[in-house]
């Protein structure tokens, strides 16, 4: 079993169309995925479910919005479990962030942007649909592609500054910070929405692959 973890606020966790994305990371890890929300989590509930891989969620609530980054039994979940972890978007911050990073917003809309979102936060400049990500470090994450990878992206914040012991597998132009891993534990975070990949664009699908091959062999 796989756990999958909404890091949504609560009133968005209960309206939000989660169970998609628990499909897809059911077919691609190839087994029964659970989702909870992080209010939900725990050591404790680790140690009875005993999943082998973990993935957190997107958010598009800002963090100061809610109690994330104060709950106790999430914040232990992602620093002290051992158990290989995987962090999306919001997920992949909120991580980084428990690590010691610097998370913020990315920039203003400057004269020659385009905001392909206007609904969403205007003003602030965001990567909203496909891009590309150029892969700067080998790791396993992205075996089997290429140099620059096509994926999906929904954000308007990013991590301005790596916590020790975090390194940068990959960036985009206007985002340093699109993948990291941790140096000594199997945890990851990527900026980007591998969960969102199509037949057109696959790449996502692959980086997901290619994470619970590397937590199913820790297992």
């Amino acid at each position: 079993m796989i756990l999958y973890i909404v890091t949504e606020s609560a009133e968005k966790y209960q309206v939000g169309n989660w169970h998609r994305q628990k499909l897809v990371l059911e077919k691609t890890a190839g087994d029964v995925c659970l989702m909870l929300h992080y209010k939900q989590v725990s050591l404790k509930v680790l140690r009875e479910l005993k999943p082998w891989a973990v993935c957190h969620s997107g958010n598009s609530t800002p963090f100061e919005d809610y109690d994330i980054r104060r709950t106790a039994g999430y914040r232990e979940v992602v620093l002290k479990s051992t158990i290989p972890q995987l962090g999306i978007c919001g997920g992949h911050q909120l991580i980084a962030g428990f690590y010691g990073s610097t998370l913020g917003l990315m920039r203003k809309i400057k004269g020659d942007d385009s905001d392909h979102n206007p609904k969403y936060h205007p003003g602030e400049f965001k990567e909203w649909g496909v891009y590309t990500v150029n892969v700067a470090q080998d790791d396993p994450l992205f075996a089997g592609l290429g140099s620059k990878i096509r994926v999906q992206q929904f954000h308007r914040s990013e991590i301005k500054r790596l916590g020790k012991g975090l390194v940068v597998l990959a960036s985009s132009p206007d985002c340093r910070v699109q993948a990291f891993v941790h140096r000594r534990k199997m945890i990851y975070g990527v900026q980007f929405h591998p969960e969102e990949a199509s037949e057109a664009y696959p790449d996502g699908f692959v980086v997901l692959r290619n994470f619970f091959k590397l937590a199913a062999s820790r297992h």
